[in-house]
């Protein structure tokens, strides 16, 4: 499995269109990005958690080892009809990724208990049946459920030299707390970072060093920036945003839906 490295920056609006400008001799528009009528695409997460919120302590508390689980979907189901479930594990600096791929009706059939997960991933490779069936494992192993929906704006780009490096500026992060799994194209979200947005490097082996330079320019400083943690934040789930506390279950997972 390859180790991925993800370097964070908070960046300023009204420094956007420069650090564009200077990025764009060494970067093309992701592939993707280009598949609807403006460039970029909508990123939605569902994110899993304990009912005392252990994946969001062990990202403040600084645990080097330390897991996420999400449901991901991009635009509208129309117009990408595909979702992952996706753990997201960190290794003290650099990260690694499980995702299987299934299609949104089969993501609720599943974690619904509709439908089989053997059957639903029949005929897959195997590395997307293991996938999923650590998802699963997990999921129910640790009593997880669907904590915030994190969305997001990304424009994607890639580097020409080294399409493995890629470069992401996540515009317009938004959230909703306690989302159900068919809230995960919903648009009934709280904005979270006015005035900013969130620049990821992301690389294998080696830090760009035209990157570098740009990051330096324009005197950007690497942070933590993990939008789940922002996104909990976001809402009355934390009685104060440098603490966190235990949240009961019933307050945590059950949604008055009337």
């Amino acid at each position: 499995m390859v180790m991925r490295y993800e370097f964070k920056y908070i960046v300023d609006l009204s420094m956007h269109e420069k650090l564009t400008q200077m990025m764009r001799p060494f970067v093309a528009m992701d592939e993707f990005a280009l598949l609807d009528k403006t460039p970029g695409y909508t990123v939605r997460s569902i994110y899993f958690d304990t009912p005392n919120l252990h994946f969001y302590t062990e990202k403040i508390e600084g645990v080097p080892n330390r897991k996420k689980l999400r449901i991901r979907g991009y635009n509208k189901p129309w117009v990408n009809k595909d979702v992952f479930l996706e753990i997201k594990r960190k290794h003290r600096i650099p990260m690694t990724k499980n995702r299987a791929k299934t299609t949104y009706v089969n993501m609720l059939e599943i974690l619904g208990g509709e439908k089989d997960l053997y059957d639903a991933f029949e005929g897959r490779s195997e590395k997307t049946q293991d996938s999923a069936q650590k998802f699963m494992y997990n999921l129910k192993s640790g009593n997880l459920q669907p904590v915030v929906l994190v969305t997001y704006d990304r424009l994607p780009y890639h580097s020409i030299a080294d399409k493995t490096i890629r470069i992401t500026h996540d515009m317009n992060l938004r959230s909703m707390p306690l989302p159900t799994l068919d809230d995960l194209y919903s648009d009934d979200l709280k904005s979270v970072m006015d005035g900013k947005f969130i620049l990821e490097v992301k690389f294998n082996k080696k830090y760009p060093t035209w990157m570098r330079k740009i990051v330096n320019t324009l005197n950007l400083k690497q942070c933590s920036a993990s939008k789940y943690c922002m996104c909990i934040e976001n809402h009355a789930m934390l009685p104060d945003k440098h603490q966190y506390r235990i949240l009961s279950e019933a307050a945590l997972f059950h949604k008055n839906r009337a």
